[in-house]
């Protein structure tokens, strides 16, 4: 049964011809992809021997024709992968592996980043990506973002780098729910502050929460 992460991802997949999924581990997400007609073809990669041969008998348990690839990043990407994949890593490690990617022939990134979303829409916004669908979910009791792009322009404020600013616009009750667990964590330490410059940090950045769900 694949995650709520990997199956709202794999909405954004549909209609594109090759998926490369980098660190694939056990390969679900390219698996699923290809079973269900989203993409016609696909390379599972990771940079483990050990997730790969999960992937690998996963993927021949399936009896599918999905490619397994050690490596670490994307240096196997060709003129026929039109869409990528990274999931589950942290928004510094997304970034940098794009950032080395010939990304030439592909049309779209769906990214997942654990932390440090801010760091990879700065890199997007940099470097030709435009945001095109974003979604915050809620899955095993963590939050996730999911953010999707294509080649295009695009100019995000402070805010809408950290956050999406197509999260922010639709402000959904799971969005809600992930900035007022924000709140309380900062409310929280309010009350344990003692320097009344710290304290006023931390008012402010409260305030900006509560001003993005209102």
């Amino acid at each position: 049964m694949l995650s709520k992460r990997l199956l709202e991802s794999a909405k954004y997949l549909k209609g594109f011809n090759y998926l490369a999924d980098c660190g694939t581990d056990h390969a679900y997400l390219p698996i699923y992809a290809v079973k269900h007609g989203y993409v016609t073809h696909a390379i599972a990669s990771d940079n483990k021997q050990l997730p790969l041969n999960n992937a690998k008998k996963n993927i021949d348990s399936e009896n599918l024709d999905i490619k397994t690839v050690l490596a670490d990043g994307l240096p196997y990407l060709n003129s026929e992968i039109d869409i990528v994949s990274i999931l589950g890593m942290g928004g510094r490690l997304i970034k940098d592996i794009i950032s080395k990617a010939d990304l030439y022939h592909v049309k779209r990134l769906v990214l997942s980043p654990n932390s440090e979303a801010i760091i990879l829409r700065r890199y997007l916004e940099n470097n030709n990506f435009k945001i095109k669908h974003e979604e915050v979910i809620k899955d095993k009791n963590k939050f996730y973002q999911i953010i999707v792009c294509e080649p295009g322009i695009m100019k995000l404020t402070e805010v809408e780098l950290e956050f999406g600013p197509i999260i922010i616009k639709d402000n959904t009750k799971t969005f809600k729910e992930y900035i007022n667990k924000l709140i309380d964590k900062l409310t929280v330490a309010t009350k344990q502050v003692k320097d009344s410059k710290n304290l006023e940090i931390l008012m402010n950045r409260i305030s900006i929460l509560k001003e993005i769900i209102s």
